[in-house]
């Protein structure tokens, strides 16, 4: 059983505890996604294990509950470890967006980091695959249904976040979402 905090509409603790599952009305609990982008520009994908409550065997990116206790950036971590066993180099991690789902938070992550597929230890009650893929190979995956339908409601904004704020000299924040003022 997986034990999450609860919080209200605003993102404020209601100091309560529930399994991760549990759906009240007018309670979220978090979550993390992690995009990880090597220097060719690919993303690294999973496929989903077939034992899956959620979309077993669909193809989708590294993410999770975040636990009771725990913060987001603890949580895009652990979860990282567990089902890729990849150990995430803060300096190259960025929470680019957050947004509230129908029963969550969600943050986005975006690590830029090389990982070797051959050095990748699938966690196999979570992963069966891994792929690098191309941002517009991803485009197609979502219109074909091939890749979790969660990531559709944001992919086109995280890549205009992203392009802004890290590609393009716009304003950068840290892992905690606080601006980097330049010198």
């Amino acid at each position: 059983m997986e034990l999450v905090d609860r919080f209200d509409n605003k993102r404020i603790p209601l100091n309560k505890v529930t399994e991760r599952y549990d759906k009240v009305e007018g309670e979220f609990r978090q979550s993390v996604h992690l995009w990880i982008e090597n220097e060719k520009g690919e993303f690294l994908i999973q496929k989903r294990s077939l034992t899956k409550k959620v979309f077993p065997g669909v193809w989708s990116i590294t993410g999770g509950a975040v636990d009771s206790g725990e913060t987001p950036l603890v949580a895009v971590k652990r979860e990282c470890n567990e089902e890729l066993g990849i150990e995430i180099n803060e300096d190259n991690l960025s929470l680019i967006m957050s947004y509230r789902r129908e029963f969550d938070f969600v943050d986005v992550y975006w690590l830029k980091q090389n990982i070797e597929l051959e050095n990748v230890v699938m966690q196999p009650e979570e992963v069966i695959d891994v792929a690098w893929v191309t941002k517009n190979k991803i485009k197609k995956m979502l219109a074909t249904k091939e890749i979790t339908p969660s990531l559709n409601i944001y992919y086109d904004t995280m890549l205009n976040i992203y392009d802004y704020y890290i590609l393009n000299g716009g304003k950068k924040f840290d892992i905690h979402g606080n601006e980097i003022k330049s010198n």
